[in-house]
C-alpha cells in the first residue's frame, strides 16, 4: 500500500511499497485530487527506495494511466531511488514527462526535499 505525508501546502510525499499493486492508485487519487483542486498544481516527493516493480502488468498499466492524468497537474517531481534501473528509468521517462523530474540517492533525500518545497 502507499503511504502518504503531507510535507507543505502543495507537496506530498509518496512512500512506495515493494510491489505497487492496481488498486494502490484509487487509494491516493482522492488526496491528490483535493491538493490539485486547492492549489491548481502540486509538487511530490516519491520515496521509492523500498520500491521493487509492480505487482504484474495490470498494477503498471493502472500506474502509467494514474501519471498520463495527473502529470499536467504537477510541478515537480523528485524521486529517491536506491536500485540503478530506478535512475535509468527516472532518465528515460523524463522525456516524456510535463513536470520536471529530478532522481537522487536516498542520502541526499533533504536536498530532494528542499528543492520540492522551495
Amino acid at each position: 500500500m502507499i503511504k502518504t505525508e503531507i510535507i507543505s501546502s502543495n507537496a506530498l510525499k509518496i512512500i512506495a511499497p515493494e510491489k505497487l499493486k492496481a488498486d494502490d492508485f484509487l487509494q491516493i487519487a482522492p488526496q491528490i485530487d483535493s491538493l490539485i483542486s486547492q492549489y491548481g498544481k502540486i509538487r511530490l516527493l516519491i520515496d521509492g527506495s523500498g520500491f521493487g516493480g509492480w505487482e504484474n502488468v495490470g498494477a503498471f498499466e493502472h500506474h502509467a494511466e494514474f501519471i498520463k492524468t495527473h502529470q499536467k497537474k504537477i510541478d515537480r517531481i523528485a524521486v529517491i531511488a536506491s536500485r540503478d534501473w530506478q535512475h535509468w528509468l527516472i532518465g528515460a521517462v523524463r522525456i516524456f514527462l510535463h513536470p520536471e523530474v529530478r532522481a537522487y540517492d536516498q542520502a541526499h533525500e533533504t536536498e530532494a526535499l528542499h528543492w520540492i518545497v522551495s
